[in-house]
């Protein structure tokens, strides 16, 4: 079952990493971050992380849907999907393989923001606590948008098609929390519990709790079964 899922996986990273399209997008995604953080840092005076947190969701839910609408989408329409389902591999196995080579691809993009984080400590004394927690928010978050895409590229043949669903899907749960304030008293507490921008900005103040780590796994956990599901629909 492992060395399946890593023989898969391996082959996902190598189509991802041999693709312009990954370089591409890691680029223009730092350009924008590094603009909004110098921003923050030198026109705001704010010597923290701040100015890209605060784009961070709003940038990926465009990049995410950019990244995963390719994972079943495009095999689809070359036909190689129907090869991959007659292999000796389980629908499941290539559903996680697809989101871990994403997830893979997100973390190296991540990893690369760590530049801001030296030029902090460079010029001051950040909270690491608060560095960390914001690094696994964006991880979770990120994470979840991939699991959204992933499920909007298995019900299309088409890119772009994926790429809309997955941005509308993301931009519902995202949009909640904007709406929070215009509602009653009651129905805000609701909305609070299942508004993913809620559980992001919780964790953004440097507290880790419990509800939010299984809300972002739950996400996930939801959209991978259910594009699985809809993967065993196509092979039957």
């Amino acid at each position: 079952m492992i060395r399946k899922i890593l023989s898969l996986l391996k082959k996902e990273l190598k189509h991802i990493f041999y693709s312009p399209m990954a370089y591409i997008v890691s680029g223009i995604f730092l350009i924008i971050t590094g603009w909004f953080f110098t921003n923050a840092l030198f026109l705001g005076k704010e010597a923290e992380l701040k100015g890209m947190i605060d784009i961070i969701p709003m940038l990926l839910m465009f990049f995410m849907p950019a990244i995963g609408m390719k994972s079943i989408a495009e095999e689809k329409k070359v036909g190689t999907i129907q090869i991959l389902l007659t292999m000796p591999v389980k629908e499941w196995e290539v559903i996680i393989s697809k989101y871990l080579s994403c997830i893979v691809l997100y973390i190296v993009i991540l990893s690369f923001t760590k530049i801001y984080v030296l030029i902090l400590y460079l010029l001051g004394k950040p909270d690491i606590g608060e560095i960390v927690t914001s690094y696994i928010a964006m991880f979770l978050l990120g994470a979840t948008y991939i699991s959204i895409s992933l499920f909007a590229s298995v019900i299309t043949s088409s890119q772009v098609i994926a790429f809309i669903v997955g941005f509308s899907i993301i931009f519902t749960f995202f949009i909640l929390s904007k709406l929070e304030m215009v509602l009653p008293l009651t129905l805000q507490n609701i909305i609070e519990k299942f508004s993913i921008m809620s559980h992001f900005e919780n964790m953004l103040r440097g507290v880790i709790d419990l509800s939010d780590i299984v809300y972002f796994l739950f996400l996930n956990l939801f959209f991978l079964m259910l594009s699985t599901y809809l993967l065993i629909r196509r092979r039957e």
